[in-house]
């Protein structure tokens, strides 16, 4: 079986300014080169997180928040939102945002919170407004993203590799709360000491690192730990990194 290396993007494999880790490129490249399965995931819209791929010659991509996935630029799965116009005038209405993304993305609704309101206190609001529609939502740290009830990463995870019909062991790499369902589909879950808390919680690994440091240290080691074995010794991969 494969291993599979699912990882989040903006904060994990760029700087906290969005900014790509070229060395994070290479490593992932080279990683799918040596037959690992790897796949980008991100609550960005699906053509962004696409065209990241394309360029990065990466074969397979979570977006949305898990609503969709496939390969770049062809979707294998959309979770639409039902009555998706009526839910964007009921957010508007209560002066939510669209994001400038939110009319290209397949399945989700991104907004930014009231101006006139802290995250948490729209966070309460939007509650109110989902449970009419059935919806759940996140907070990514840049929006709000909203969704159908019982999608999220790991779901998105889960239902690409049931399209693609692959199984192997998975190591994971986030570093906010919304990759927590990621986590839970993991064999091996790594986030960084400067992650919230509740994901540090949900990890099998905290490395004492920042969150790219932790990338790049991870990846390096599943590279050798490749060459070396062909296959990792996940139970022995997470010694190594523990020790770290």
């Amino acid at each position: 079986m494969p291993l599979i290396l699912a990882t989040d993007v903006d904060g994990t494999i760029t700087d906290k300014d969005r900014r790509l880790s070229l060395k994070a490129a290479r490593l992932l490249r080279k990683l799918q080169e040596m037959k690992v399965v790897v796949i980008l995931v991100s609550s960005h819209a699906f053509p962004a997180v696409s065209t990241l791929a394309d360029y990065l010659g990466i074969n397979y991509i979570i977006a949305e928040t898990g609503v969709c996935g496939g390969s770049p630029w062809k979707p294998l799965f959309v979770r639409h939102i039902k009555n998706r116009e009526v839910v964007l005038e009921s957010l508007i209405k209560h002066n939510f945002t669209p994001t400038e993304s939110n009319s290209f993305r397949l399945g989700d609704i991104a907004v930014y919170p009231p101006k006139n309101m802290t995250i948490d206190d729209a966070l309460i609001l939007l509650d109110k407004i989902v449970k009419e529609f059935d919806l759940d939502y996140t907070y990514s740290g840049f929006a709000i993203h909203i969704f159908p009830r019982g999608v999220n990463k790991g779901w998105g995870l889960r239902t690409l590799l049931e399209c693609i019909k692959t199984n192997g062991p998975i190591i994971v790499l986030g570093d906010g709360e919304n990759d927590i369902p990621l986590f839970e589909k993991a064999d091996l879950a790594i986030t960084s000491i400067e992650s919230p808390k509740k994901l540090r919680d949900a990890a099998d690994i905290i490395m004492p690192f920042n969150s790219i440091d932790t990338t790049l240290y991870t990846l390096e080691i599943i590279e050798r730990f490749i060459k070396l074995r062909k296959i990792p010794d996940l139970d022995l991969l997470k010694q190594v990194l523990a020790s770290e």
